[in-house]
C-alpha cells in the first residue's frame, strides 16, 4: 500500500498529463527517500526484531510508533506482554519492573509499528518530491534566470529534496550508538 500515489501526484501539482507511466516510479522512489531519511516505513506494517540484550533497560525496535507488540521472547521462552512496556513516542520497549534486556540472551520481539494513517506532513513531503522528480525529467528543474539576448544563457541551482526532509525532522528515529 502506498501513501503517495499518482492519482495524488496529479492533483497536487495540478497537472494531468497524457502519459503517466512514469508517475509511480515518482511516488516510489519518494516514498523511498522519506524511509532512509525516517530511518524506517511510515505505513502501519508487521515486524520482527531478534538482537541479543546488551544489559540495557531499554530494547530498540527498527520501527515507530510502536502499535501494538504481539510476542516477546527471550532464549525461545514467552515473556508475558504484561510485563512489557512500549516508551511512548520511540521504538523502545523496556520491562515494567525495570529489568535490564541481558548480555547476550537472544530477544525476539513481534510487532506492528507505523501509523494507520500517514501524517500528512510526511504524505505532503513526499508529494513535493515526488513533485520534484517529476520537474527534473523535464529538463527545467531551478532555473533561475534566462537570459536569450546574445548569450543564451540559464542559471540553474542545485536540487535536492533535503529542504523538505527537514520539516518532518520530528518523525525522524534517533540514532543511538551503544
Amino acid at each position: 500500500m502506498s501513501y503517495i500515489t499518482p492519482e495524488n501526484l496529479k492533483k497536487f501539482s495540478d497537472k494531468f498529463p497524457s502519459d503517466e507511466t512514469l508517475l509511480q516510479n515518482y511516488c516510489d522512489t519518494a516514498e523511498q527517500i522519506i524511509e532512509e531519511y525516517l530511518g524506517y516505513c511510515p505505513e502501519l506494517k508487521s515486524y520482527e526484531t531478534v538482537e541479543r540484550g546488551i544489559g540495557s533497560m531499554y530494547f530498540a525496535l527498527e520501527a515507530k510508533p510502536i502499535a501494538e507488540l504481539t510476542a516477546v521472547s527471550a532464549d525461545s521462552s514467552e515473556i508475558e506482554l504484561a510485563n512489557i512496556k512500549v516508551i511512548k513516542n520511540t521504538n523502545y520497549i523496556a520491562f515494567d519492573d525495570g529489568s535490564k534486556f541481558l548480555c547476550g540472551v537472544k530477544y525476539s520481539v513481534s510487532y506492528k509499528a507505523g501509523y494507520e494513517t500517514v501524517p500528512a506532513q510526511i504524505v505532503t513531503t513526499g508529494l513535493q518530491i515526488a513533485s520534484l522528480l517529476w520537474e527534473s525529467s523535464g529538463g527545467n528543474l531551478a532555473v533561475t534566470s534566462t537570459s536569450f539576448a546574445d548569450s543564451g544563457s540559464r542559471t540553474f541551482q542545485s536540487f535536492k529534496p533535503d529542504r523538505f526532509l527537514d520539516q518532518i525532522s520530528l518523525y525522524r528515529m534517533a540514532k543511538v550508538d551503544y
